[in-house]
């Protein structure tokens, strides 16, 4: 469930009062006409009533007569008809949207409500397509934290179903709760505005990546100075044939294999026995990782299914990703369209606010470890050194990740929370839209006081394509102050939203 974000509401609330600052007007100067129309919708029969100021009622459902018969309980003057002026085109905008074909929707209502209703209104105008937000959450969003009742109550009284979004609103629990035209019609509603967004994601990213060429993973060399762990053909534990060498990393070597057991494909991450020695805690990370990693079940998480030992190794089995890390791509293609950049920022921040939910920080996200599939899927994987924000990890244990993509409080080895991740995905979209880290220091002490010193240049200056609310959104992911980045990786999902739907 994505977080609604206080500063977008303030931002965007005028946009929505003045779309329906003629509430008020129209009330002082009498009724207006009311002509409506029928039409097929993805979810049934839609009537749309307007008057010449705006849309005044929507209603769902599968019978003409039923619908009209609603409508003239509401408005007993209320004319059929088919104009073609606003009336046509609002119905168009509205279709196109419930389609996904026009992410942002801001058409002009008429309707009446208490302050109260209007500001529950306005707060649901903000969630984005293919996002859903609980009760409590926009309870909280307008200020009316323990007001979670009355938000539902106007969430039910909302007259204009569709183009105030009642439906992307359900219980803290994530069922999906009531809905005035029925919870089978919400749950189309909301599984067809998910397919519409991650449609649209995964063709930008899809498109881009086969410009790339072949985007299979070949093996690659023996890592220099190790011996190799595992042979090509080799069988570990009994189970697992060994195809080939996919890569190395700090702690361990991770193969393709085919788990004979249940004949499909899988990535094996086996731990080498210097990193070990190394590293005393290193198989305690190991498990860890395996602990932590099963604990997350999402479509952007690489899912992990096992651990074992062989030949005095231990291994970890986890889904196999066909495609190539974002680092890959970066080298390939040096700086990554806006469009293409804010897709896989949108998955990761899924991922992450998935992660972030089981109070889990990943601690370590960087290019290496972002996996794109030739379907424009995004994977976050190697949980290595992530860490419960529970856990209280030692002050040796808090500096451990990749210096370059470390929030400071991560580098001076201060207390973490969600938002070092935040930071992370900040530097990496930094480095997706320039082509360059945000800051070139030699050592960690180097990469403080330069994060410390004014921050790094706007992306928009290096790269000027790049929206200006995008490159605003990136500088405040890399704030030095955790405070002044974006609460979580749910808000900045809404921001990236936000921009993309601005640009």
């Amino acid at each position: 469930m994505i977080a609604l974000n206080r500063t977008t509401l303030n931002r965007r609330i005028a946009v929505a009062r003045r779309a329906q600052a003629h509430t008020k007007r129209g009330a002082a100067a009498g009724p207006h006409p009311v002509a409506y129309t029928i039409v097929d919708s993805p979810v049934g029969r839609l009537l749309v009533a307007a008057t010449e100021r705006g849309i005044c009622s929507i209603k769902l459902g599968d019978s003409d007569a039923a619908l009209e018969g609603a409508l003239r309980r509401e408005f007993r003057d209320a004319a059929r008809d088919t104009p073609p002026g606003p009336l046509k085109e609002w119905i168009d905008a509205l279709l196109a949207h419930l389609t996904g074909a026009r992410p942002r929707l801001e058409l002009p209502v008429e309707v009446r409500g208490t302050p109260f209703q209007q500001r529950v209104w306005d707060a649901l105008r903000l969630i984005p397509i293919g996002s859903t937000r609980s009760y409590t959450e926009v309870a909280r969003a307008i200020g009316r934290p323990r007001a979670v009742r009355a938000v539902a109550q106007a969430c039910a009284m909302n007259p204009v179903a569709l183009v105030v979004p009642c439906h992307r609103v359900v219980r803290q629990s994530g069922d999906l709760g009531g809905y005035r035209w029925g919870v089978k019609r919400k749950a189309l509603l909301l599984e067809g505005e998910r397919a519409a967004v991650l449609g649209a994601e995964r063709r930008v990213l899809a498109s881009f990546v086969g410009t790339l060429g072949d985007s299979s993973r070949a093996a690659v060399p023996r890592p220099v100075g190790h011996t190799s762990l595992f042979a090509p053909g080799q069988v570990v534990a009994g189970r697992y044939e060994i195809i080939d060498l996919l890569g190395s990393g700090g702690m361990g070597v991770v193969y393709r294999a085919r788990d004979r057991e249940l004949d499909e494909v899988v990535a094996l991450k086996a731990l080498r026995p210097d990193g070990t020695t190394a590293d005393p805690h290193a198989v305690e990370r190991f498990r860890r990782e395996l602990r932590l990693a099963r604990r997350v079940s999402h479509p952007n998480v690489v899912r992990t299914h096992d651990i074992g030992e062989a030949s005095g190794y231990r291994f970890i089995t986890m889904e196999h990703v066909e495609g190539r890390s974002l680092a890959d791509v970066l080298e390939r293609a040096g700086r990554l369209p806006a469009a293409v950049t804010v897709a896989i920022a949108k998955q990761l921040s899924r991922a992450l606010a998935s992660v972030h939910a089981l109070g889990i920080i990943h601690r370590d996200l960087k290019p290496q470890n972002v996996l794109l599939t030739p379907l424009g899927e995004v994977k976050l994987t190697d949980f290595g050194v992530a860490e419960l924000v529970a856990a209280r990890p030692a002050p040796a244990d808090r500096g451990i990740g990749t210096p370059p993509y470390m929030a400071p409080e991560q580098l001076l080895g201060e207390s973490l929370d969600c938002r070092v991740d935040i930071y992370a995905l900040g530097v990496l979209l930094y480095e997706c839209l320039t082509g360059r880290l945000p800051f070139d220091a030699a050592t960690p002490a180097a990469l403080v006081a330069r994060a410390l010193d004014g921050g790094p240049r706007p992306p928009g200056e290096i790269a000027p394509a790049t929206p200006p609310h995008l490159s605003h959104l990136v500088l405040r992911a890399l704030a030095p102050r955790r405070e002044d980045r974006p609460g979580s990786a749910a808000e900045l999902h809404d921001q990236l939203a936000e921009s993309e739907a601005a640009a």
